[in-house]
């Protein structure tokens, strides 16, 4: 595995953040690190039944922000208000760029191959970055690098299991989704219990109806006029 020095990019103030990074990052295997502000974010959280979505208004602190190339990313957040220090964390699924600058490693080989060689911290990964424009500090890199490579391992390989085990769980309805009942129709998700799904029918009177999901199954969902649509059908 080859990897090329770490690079600096500065995402301007208004800019989709994951737009910018993903093509900061090109086709290219690799990892980035991000801190800065940024303001019309939406996170994914864990929750007692499924994931939750939170959209957080207005401007905050981008404290921390890793993942691989492509995400997915994971991000803390802060802000101060009247009420007091506010704090978050969760998959990043959105946000705006109110200054943001990221530090991006690639890698000729996987993303698994460069968890082993990325550095520890983003002010390491500056050193030896500035380290590049001299012959001499460039000679002393693979050195820095393998010496720095424990943190950021560590951060990476937590959250490629965290993808692994989301990629092996199956997907099902969130709210806002439209899901196709095998005895009711077109009905659309208004909320998510964990063992039970509140559906509001599309097709006729507007009924909202409750119902187990154990009792169901859940088949893959197909996207018809920008909604996920999953077909329940009854287990045998």
């Amino acid at each position: 595995m080859a990897n090329t020095a770490p690079r600096l990019v500065t995402v301007a103030d208004g800019e989709n953040l994951l737009d910018a990074l993903a093509e900061a990052a090109g086709k290219l295997d690799g990892w980035v690190a991000a801190v800065g502000h940024v303001d019309s974010v939406e996170i994914r959280v864990a929750g007692e039944g499924a994931d939750v979505r939170k959209n957080l208004r207005g401007r905050l602190t981008l404290a921390q922000l890793g993942g691989p190339f492509g995400g997915p990313y994971f991000a803390t957040l802060a802000r101060h208000s009247s009420s007091g220090s506010e704090l978050m964390a969760g998959q990043l699924l959105a946000a705006r760029s109110a200054g943001v600058t990221a530090t991006l490693w690639a890698s000729v080989g996987s993303v698994r191959d460069l968890v082993d060689a990325a550095p520890a911290r983003p002010s390491q990964a500056a050193e030896v970055l500035v380290g590049d424009a001299s012959a001499n500090a460039n000679a002393n890199a693979p050195a820095q690098s393998k010496q720095a490579a424990s943190g950021w391992a560590a951060a990476a390989q937590a959250a490629l299991a965290e993808l692994a085990v989301e990629e092996e769980e199956p997907q099902r309805p969130e709210r806002g989704d439209h899901v196709r009942h095998f005895a009711f129709g077109l009905c659309e998700v208004l909320q998510d219990t964990g063992d039970r799904l509140k559906l509001r029918d599309l097709h006729g009177q507007g009924r909202i109806r409750e119902i187990a999901v154990d009792m169901l199954e859940i088949s893959a969902p197909s996207v018809q006029n920008g909604k996920r649509v999953f077909k329940l059908s009854r287990k045998p």
